[in-house]
């Protein structure tokens, strides 16, 4: 069993769940920051990533202790053996080597859900917060057990997030779920509708807003860094930095930037178009790849572009109705203008609201040449930047952290 540290002075306890690598979590990060500061003891369990040199599986950042589970996703009779006899003996060890890549079955489940219950039920808390539905469940016993508060933070809809069996088994197993958690919190107010349909007691919108300090830059600074990178010789510079995945028509985007030879693309991401993007890389010079960026560069690159864009396809992706990016707020946070497409998700009635995206029909290599040519237009590229400024000012992770501290002070009748 993991000893977690002592406090001189008892803290209100918060034990938060997150079927990921959390410290690559912006959001999971940033709520648990938030409460660290108001003076909450946060522990976090997430789940040990692949890395040939391992991982440290036990750590402190920014207050916020963070334990990491191992995954296991091989369904082989030894496999499976060895994995519960761990879980039986508590040894998660003290760096975990030679995970699989990260990808969900019914085995990483239960065994994620497992180490939640062995690790969770061992320790003192007031509150249990389950990040997405994975976790819902031990995080539901555990506080059922133990007599916690209970919140489940919905990053996605679940029933709409995998396809298929998958997505009906998660539509099952929030329904039986969405009553228990005293509130539940949501990142955009379509989702936050929905869930209250499904059932939910209580839904509160706290969005991936950003804060604004991570993604300004003074104007020499950018004007430095762009002759740095080679920027300077392009007309406009696009910033995408996501899931490569196609249904966020990644394709049309490559083909567009690599028939105009005055803008360059920043791309950056994982997901199966990872080789086609490094590919046009080496290829085309006006695209540049920059790997994974770490969270706290996200900030720093989105400050070097004049736009960033983000398209998602709803005929690929049922997902897209609910969508509010942290592409969007990151935006706002550096000032930037958007490209995206008209009518899809929450993130399309945000920019028809505040007026600092670029909208459109269809994304093809044709309809985004021809935004490439508008946003070259001073005029027009400033007053996108303009609004973009205008919107930070309601969607900045400022408000956000008051949102969440006032559902905390509730939750524990301050």
């Amino acid at each position: 069993m993991i000893d977690f540290p002592a406090h001189s002075t008892p803290a209100k306890k918060v034990l938060m769940l997150v079927n990921s690598y959390a410290r690559d979590d912006w959001r999971v990060m940033a709520e648990a920051g938030a409460l660290v500061r108001a003076g909450y003891e946060v522990h976090l369990i997430g789940v040990a990533r692949h890395s040939k040199g391992g991982v440290r599986v036990r750590e402190v950042i920014n207050g916020i202790y963070i334990t990491l589970v191992p995954m296991h996703t091989s369904t082989s009779l030894k496999a499976l053996g060895r994995a519960f006899w761990r879980w039986l003996r508590g040894d998660i060890g003290e760096i975990t080597l030679d995970q699989p890549h990260r990808h969900t079955n019914l085995v990483s489940l239960m065994f994620f859900n497992l180490w939640c219950l062995r690790l969770g039920l061992g320790m003192e808390a007031d509150v249990v917060h389950a990040h997405d539905l994975s976790p819902l469940p031990a995080a539901w016993l555990i506080a059922h057990l133990r007599r916690m508060r209970l919140v489940y933070d919905a990053h996605e809809s679940a029933p709409d997030f995998y396809l298929g069996r998958k997505g009906k088994m998660a539509g099952w197993l929030e329904k039986a779920l969405i009553g228990k958690p005293q509130v539940v919190i949501t990142v955009g107010e379509r989702l936050a509708r929905a869930l209250q349909d499904r059932g939910a007691k209580r839904v509160v919108v706290i969005g991936n807003w950003k804060p604004l300090k991570n993604y300004q830059l003074e104007d020499w600074q950018i004007e430095q860094e762009r002759q740095r990178f080679g920027l300077t010789n392009y007309q406009l510079v696009i910033a995408y930095f996501g899931l490569l995945h196609p249904e966020r028509d990644i394709e049309p985007l490559l083909q567009s930037v690599t028939a105009c030879p005055e803008v360059t693309l920043l791309i950056s991401g994982e997901g199966v178009l990872k080789e086609r993007v490094m590919e046009a890389a080496t290829t085309t010079s006006n695209i540049r790849w920059l790997g994974w960026l770490k969270i706290d560069e996200i900030g720093f690159y989105t400050a070097l572009a004049d736009v960033v864009y983000y398209s998602i396809n709803p005929d690929q992706s049922p997902q897209a109705n609910y969508s509010t990016p942290n592409k969007l707020f990151e935006a706002f946070a550096a000032g930037k203008a958007m490209i995206a497409r008209r009518g899809v998700g929450e993130i399309g009635e945000i920019l028809e609201l505040t007026g600092a995206g670029l909208l459109l029909d269809e994304i093809t290599p044709e309809s985004l040449q021809a935004a490439f040519q508008k946003l070259q237009e001073p005029e027009i590229l400033k007053y996108l930047q303009d609004c973009s400024k205008a919107a930070r000012k309601v969607y900045s992770w400022g408000k956000a952290e008051e949102r969440l501290l006032a559902l905390y002070r509730e939750l524990f009748n301050d």
